[in-house]
């Protein structure tokens, strides 16, 4: 456990997203039964099912659809109602792609928005039968919900600034010697955090993993390898990354970064480290609500050390 720091902000808000979501998604259940309710994450060009519980449908937590197919995104452009108990009255709901996989023949949305306006998710309910739902004059409730799960969001984002702060001054306390970057227990801290946070609102977030070794026509001391790829580290990653030495590699954390960011930050890296003559051998995955972060944490360190025997065999062959 780690213990709480001398000035260190109080990161112990009463605010989940998760368990009010699943409040909201209790009430509409017994009051607005659908074939569907859940709270919904749109990112990267997809509509994740966040919270989810039984369904008519079979959907699991943590799948998905594509954003622009789903009817949620019409009704975030103003296409049709917020409610619809039959959708095929409303010519822009009745085309959406998303009904060519699942019968929907009512719906219900409301937009939930991150603290900069922009659209966080949806509540989104739907149903294999007409006038199943909220009636058009219950919309003010849904909005109302939509409005207070913004308002929690909100508070999840103020947690989230004060928890990476708090991470900063642990970080203060262990530093590696040899690099100045954070060590193996503000990166446990990290993942830790990190992982908390994903499951209540599955913000996009990579992993990294990165050994480095001298290239053998600039021979150079182990030391010295790696006090310049902390360097380039410092260089190349955003501010609130969070990079440590573990031993003989490096771990690196991307918050609020997709799988595609991360990818093109890695290869960016490795270029920078191959300037500074360094030969980099890099992993980089991108945590899905699908499977939670560990999978994408394996993966990544998999890839780094095939990405390192293949160079070895390389090597031997040549």
């Amino acid at each position: 456990m780690t213990e709480t720091l001398p000035g260190a902000p109080d990161t112990s808000l009463p605010v989940d997203f998760r368990e009010s979501s699943e409040r909201v998604l209790a009430y509409l259940r017994e009051h607005h039964s659908m074939g569907f309710w859940s709270i919904t994450r749109v990112e990267n060009g997809r509509q994740t099912y966040l919270v989810l519980g039984q369904n008519a449908y079979g959907l699991p937590p943590g799948g998905s659809h594509p954003w622009a197919s789903s009817i949620c995104v019409r009704m975030v452009d103003n296409a049709g109602p917020r409610i619809a108990p039959v959708v095929e009255d409303v010519p822009a709901y009745a085309a959406a792609a998303v009904r060519e996989a699942v019968p929907i023949r009512a719906y219900s949305g409301s937009p939930i928005l991150d603290v900069d306006g922009s659209v966080f998710g949806v509540i989104c309910g739907i149903s294999p039968e007409e006038h199943h739902g909220p009636t058009p004059e219950q919309q003010p409730l849904l909005d109302l919900l939509g409005g207070l799960l913004s308002d929690v969001l909100r508070g999840e984002r103020l947690l989230g600034e004060a928890q990476r702060l708090a991470l900063e001054l642990e970080a203060a306390l262990d530093r590696d010697m040899l690099t100045g970057l954070a060590g193996q227990r503000t990166w446990d801290s990290a993942i830790n955090q990190e992982f908390q946070r994903f499951t209540r609102l599955a913000d996009p977030t990579c992993v990294v993993f990165l050994s480095v070794k001298s290239d053998p026509r600039y021979p150079a001391s182990s030391d010295d390898v790696i006090r310049r790829a902390a360097t380039a580290l410092r260089e190349v990653l955003p501010r609130d990354a969070v990079a440590a030495r573990l031993g003989d590699h490096f771990g690196v954390l991307l918050r609020n970064t997709s799988e595609v960011d991360g990818l093109q930050l890695t290869e960016a890296l490795v270029r920078r480290l191959n300037e500074l003559e360094i030969r980099a051998y890099a992993g980089c995955a991108g945590w899905r609500p699908s499977e939670g972060p560990f999978v994408a944490i394996d993966e990544a360190f998999e890839q780094m050390t095939s990405d390192a025997r293949v160079d070895v065999y390389r090597s031997m062959v040549l």
